[in-house]
């Protein structure tokens, strides 16, 4: 007999698996350093062609409220504030926060709010100016229960809600891939992808457009230390043979550039899903 398929527990297993694997307490934890979060806006903003086709693909008016949902160091926020009325940004992790506080400084920008909470923890009633025209989430569904997260998001909304994700292996996680066993012991776990999400929607009765894009993504070093100590505690490294095998896999696998330093880049398969509230109510 057909038994109806569970997706958002499927969901909740990858995470928990993948987080269990990964062993970083969840995403804010990983970005509580100020130095990680800096860091981490300017490995975007070498990216700028991701930036733009979000932002791009999204239908701001002058007069437009935003919500951005794990807004991390503002990659989004900041320029969106830009170019539209009001945005409102949700991040939990403090490094990421303080980050984005600095950017939006530097940018003079005034009409950007920052609430340091998860997604799950807020209170619309009292921590957020909803509704808003516009809800969106670019890379950041790190959330156990993506049910009721998108519930909360459909809610919060008055006009559209998009959601950014990926699809197959992304490049980063394919050098997890290759060093976990060697580094752990086991098979490398992946967290949920694209392909769950839309069943999630689907069995909420939410039919949302998609588009799928391919796209690089680049990360520059200066020295191979300097990539092996960005990458120890996210590959859980706490041995020397462990490190000696980051190391090795780094010196095959990253390219010299012509003027100096090191450079890994590899292309990954972005999805944008995208409807009207009255698709969720």
């Amino acid at each position: 007999m057909y038994r109806e398929i569970d997706w958002n527990g499927v969901w909740k297993d990858l995470y928990e698996k993948n987080t269990e694997t990964r062993g970083n307490g969840g995403c804010a934890s990983v970005w509580a350093s100020r130095e990680k979060a800096r860091m981490f806006l300017t490995q975007s903003r070498e990216n700028p062609e991701r930036i733009r086709h979000v932002i791009e693909s999204l239908p701001l008016r002058t007069d437009s409220t935003v919500l951005d949902i794990g807004a991390g160091p503002g990659t989004l926020s900041v320029p969106l504030a830009g170019r539209v009325a009001r945005v409102t940004a949700v991040e939990p992790a403090a490094g990421m926060a303080e980050v984005m506080e600095e950017y939006a400084a530097e940018e003079g920008v005034s009409n950007l709010s920052i609430v340091r909470k998860r997604w799950e923890d807020i209170d619309p009633a009292v921590d957020l100016d909803g509704p808003y025209d516009l809800v969106v989430a670019s890379y950041s569904l790190g959330m156990p229960d993506i049910k009721t997260a998108v519930e909360a998001m459909c809610g919060v909304s008055s006009g559209w809600v998009y959601l950014f994700w990926f699809a197959g292996t992304t490049s980063w996680e394919q050098a997890m891939v290759d060093l976990w066993p060697g580094l752990h012991g086991e098979e490398f776990r992946f967290g949920p992808k694209v392909d769950v999400l839309w069943n999630v929607l689907y069995s909420m009765g939410i039919y949302p457009n998609v588009e799928t894009v391919r796209m690089e993504h680049t990360r520059r070093f200066s020295s191979i230390d300097t990539a092996v100590d960005e990458f120890r505690e996210q590959y859980r490294i706490t041995s020397p043979a462990q490190e000696a095998v980051l190391r090795e896999y780094l010196a095959a696998n990253l390219r010299r550039e012509n003027g100096g330093g090191f450079l890994h880049s590899g292309t990954t398969t972005r999805v944008r899903l995208w409807w009207e509230v009255n698709g969720c109510r």
